[in-house]
Parts: structure tokens; sequence; C-alpha cells
């Protein structure tokens, strides 16, 4: 398990941050030269063989650039069907509103309907664009341009809204080196402790290689590591010794670890990636804990149900995450692990053993809505979604993962009113029971709704519908079809008419049909 952690250059000198700024600036060009070549399918080999002369940077640095360089062109690639199937949907929402305000079934609110009418169909031409470039792009096995430094900040250099050298600034951000096992952990970037317990950064700087000389000059600045990860932190860099060679010194067996150096506005933070030991592991249902924990993740609250290894309901709490989507992306992320380790405080008081999670994806769907395409974004639910993960794998919990299918609805019409708890704990509850791989059977009440009420309502609706809707008749038929030869389908389906057939109010159910 990959972990990382933040620390800061503490004080450099003037000319120790020209010569490191020159060295961020050289290495972010290589990386850039690498991307390009990249695209043009040139050979990784061949490149590193242009890089070293036309920049000046050691073999190591320049692997690193080309790695930095794929690392990218992978990450767009795999993003590419992402973007598609968000505009898709959001295409799909912008056609159901014009068809909507055409018919009359809804009226603009703000604007004249003809105003309205326009900006609608203006934004079906843009996502159909984008719809043919991205699946354009897919085909032909292509990327859309990439602008290094920031495509608004591009624009706002061409409008002069920001300077030159703001913008070679926004460009000149990060310095990244691999571990190396051999190479004390890591060869151009080594992290050091003296004796008085100070943290060191010895960046290697080939950039001052002068003739006749190998090895390259190093620029030494004192790193703040931060207190409670400073055990850790050290225990990684000094290594560990393993036994004495003939001699009666020391072997010392060291870890690798990925230092990164980010640059922001004069300051230069350090991060450092290294390998952690998983105490955790995948929940086994030969030895399952004695209580299980299921958690349900919504971008403004996480709800975790206690669940016994019979399936039995033990208790349950909500977590809230107040305005989580109004900061800025590292405020939201500290707002995440302070609730994760909430969480891991709360399921250690109450002995759980295994936590189970859904493995679930929001989309960015909402065609016109902001605040929910900025609620539902997919990295933040992945950010909270991991953090869980980390943390039970950290602490010795068994983790799983198990398909949301119908959880809410589920947790909504069998346990919400029966335990008194809310609908997001109910789906908590359901998770869990999921996890132990137990089968949500339906109530009878709930059967006896099926057969009565829904039925009576679903017929009634058939017999009065206009031709014009012969696909939601269809539709209708279908359902009653199932209902009668329930015991033919798996409970899925019929759990899936109840969710678009009824919903709870005060502990009883309303038609939304």
């Amino acid at each position: 398990m990959k972990t990382t952690r933040a620390c800061k250059i503490s004080s450099i000198t003037k000319e120790q941050t020209e010569d490191l700024i020159t060295l961020i600036r050289t290495f972010e060009s290589a990386k850039r030269y690498s991307f390009n070549r990249l695209i043009e399918g040139e050979n990784e080999k061949e490149l590193i063989k242009k890089l070293q002369p036309k920049y000046l940077l050691n073999k190591r640095f320049c692997e690193d650039a080309i790695l930095q360089a794929q690392t990218i062109l992978f990450s767009q690639k795999e993003l590419l069907p992402v973007y598609l199937e968000n505009n898709q949907k959001k295409l799909e929402k912008t056609l159901q509103k014009i068809d909507d305000y055409e018919r009359g079934k809804k009226r603009p609110k703000q604007v004249s309907l003809e105003t309205c009418l326009i900006g609608l169909r203006k934004r079906k031409q843009k996502l159909e664009q984008k719809i043919e470039t991205y699946a354009k792009h897919i085909k032909n096995k292509t990327l859309p341009p990439i602008i290094f430094g920031g495509r608004k900040n591009f624009y706002e250099r061409m409008k002069n809204k920001i300077s030159n050298q703001e913008w070679k600034d926004l460009r000149t951000r990060q310095l990244y080196s691999r571990g190396d096992k051999s190479k004390k952990g890591n060869l151009n970037m080594r992290i050091t402790v003296d004796d008085c317990g100070q943290g060191w950064l010895e960046i290697a700087n080939p950039l001052r290689l002068t003739n006749g000389k190998t090895k390259s000059p190093r620029i030494k600045v004192p790193i703040i590591i931060p207190y409670r990860f400073y055990h850790q932190i050290t225990n990684v860099v000094m290594g560990e010794q393993i036994g004495v060679n003939p001699k009666g010194k020391p072997i010392i067996e060291h870890q690798k670890y990925s230092v990164e150096i980010i640059r922001k506005q004069n300051e230069f933070y350090v991060n450092i990636t290294f390998d952690e030991t998983e105490i955790g592991r995948v929940l086994d249902l030969k030895e399952t804990p004695d209580v299980i924990a299921g958690i349900d993740v919504n971008p403004d609250r996480i709800a975790v149900s206690l669940c016994t290894k019979q399936g039995n309901f033990k208790g349950s709490k909500i977590f809230y995450l107040h305005n989580l989507n109004t900061f800025l992306t590292n405020k939201r992320a500290t707002i995440i692990g302070q609730i994760v380790q909430q969480i891991k405080t709360w399921l250690l008081e109450n002995n759980v053993g295994g936590i189970v999670l859904e493995d679930l994806k929001f989309q960015q769907s909402h065609d016109t809505d902001k605040y929910s395409n900025r609620n539902f974004h997919q990295f933040t639910y992945k950010k909270m979604l991991n953090s869980l993960i980390r943390m039970g794998l950290r602490n010795g919990f068994s983790v799983k993962t198990v398909n949301p299918a119908y959880t809410s609805v589920i947790g909504k019409l069998k346990y919400s009113k029966n335990f008194g708890i809310s609908v997001h704990e109910a789906a908590a509850f359901t998770i869990a029971r999921r996890g132990l791989e137990l089968q949500e059977q339906l109530p009878k009440e709930i059967i006896l709704l099926l057969k009565n009420q829904i039925t009576t309502k679903l017929r009634i609706l058939v017999a009065s519908m206009e031709e014009s809707k012969k696909n939601t008749k269809k539709v209708y038929k279908k359902w009653l079809q199932t209902i009668k030869t329930w015991k033919e389908y798996h409970n899925w389906k019929l759990w899936s008419i109840l969710h678009k057939t009824v919903y709870m109010s005060n502990q009883q159910f309303v038609f939304k049909i």
C-alpha cells in the first residue's frame, strides 16, 4: 500500500533557490518534450538518449521525466471514456428538458420560454460537439490537446491577464525522483537525519556538474517533518541494520521511497511516497469477525451501521461532512481525513473486525446543475472511499467492497421503519448484510403491497393510458407480469419495481406513479 507524507523545506538560500528553480524548469521542459515525443510514437530507450545531451540531466532524471510523461498520457487516455459517458448523460438530460419545455410540461421561472430554449439548444449543440470529439479520439487512439500549466491560465496569458513570468512559474512546479532500494532509498533526492534529529533533503544537481567529475553536486536544505509522522518517515529513510560486514561495519537495508518537490509561490513542499505494510486483509467469510460495519458514503455524510455475523442490527451512527463541496481540494482532503479518523475511533470502541463498502461510481450528469456536479464529483467520492479502505487496511480491519444495487431502497423499505433509523443508516446496514452474502428476502407486508395496491394501481393506469404513451404502457404491463410470477425472478427485480412505484413518507408507503 502506497503512502504519501508531506514535508516542507524550512529555509533555503537565494543561490540554492535559483539552482533548484533552474533544475525544476529543466526537468519540466524534459517532461513536456518526452510527452510530445511519446504521442508521436517514439521509443522510450531512444528518447532517453536524446534527453541527456539536450537537457544535461543524468540518466535517472531523464527516466523519471519520461515516467511522468507516461503517467499523464495513461491518465488522459483512461479519462476519455469517462468524459464521453458524462457528456452523453448530460445530453440526455438536456434533450429531456427541451422536450418538457416544448410540450409545456415545464415553464422557465426567470427568463422567457424562447430565451430558455435558445440556451438549451446551444448547450445541446456544444455537448454534441464534445461527444463527437471524444468519440473520435477514442476511435483513433489519440488525445485532445494538453496544455501544461493549465488551459485557463493559458487563455489568461493570451489576454495578458497574467505576466510571462507568472506563466513560466505555473509551468515550473514539479521535480520528481523515484525510489531505488539499491541506492540508499533514492538516488537523486535523498533524505537524511542528523544527530540532532533534523531532517535534510539532498538534491542531485547535474546542471552544476563540472568537467572531470562523475558525481553531481548536491543542494542540501533542511526540511520540516510533521511531528506525528516523524518516526514513520525516519524509519523509512534511515533504513534498518540487518548485520555487520567482515570489517565490523553495519549493513543497512534501505527501503525505497519516491520524492516529489512541489513549488507553490516561492515555497517548496516535499512529498515522500513509500510502501506501507498492510495489517488488514480482504474480508473472508470463513473467519468472519463478530461485528461487521457497513459504510454508506454520501457527498454530505457517511453513515456507519454495525451488524453481527448472524446479520442482526447492533447500532449505527452518522458522521456529517458539512459544506464539503465549498472547500478547496487540500482543505477537503483534510476534512475527509479527520472524519475517517473519527470513524476509526468509533469502530475500535465497538470492537468491529471488518468493514464493508459499496463499489460505487458517481457521474457528472446533471446538465446545468453545477452544485450537484460538484457534490457528486467522482474524485471526491474516490478520495472518501480510498481513505476508508486505507484506514481499514492500516488498522487491521478486514475490508470488502460489494455491489451497490438497491441498497438504499432495501434499507429504506425494509429496515428504516423496523429499527427507527435514517435511510442512510438503513442502507449501511444492508451493505453490511450484503458483505456477509445474506439474501434480502421481501417481507410479507411488501409482497402484499406488490400483489394488491401496486398491481391495482398499475392496471388502472394501463387501462386509462393514451395511445401516445404506448412505451410507458409496455413497461407497466411488464411490471404486472413480473409481479404475477415474482418467484421466478431475482429479488432485485421486485426491489426495482418498488423503487420506481413507491416511497416512504412518515413511515407510510406513498405512490410515485
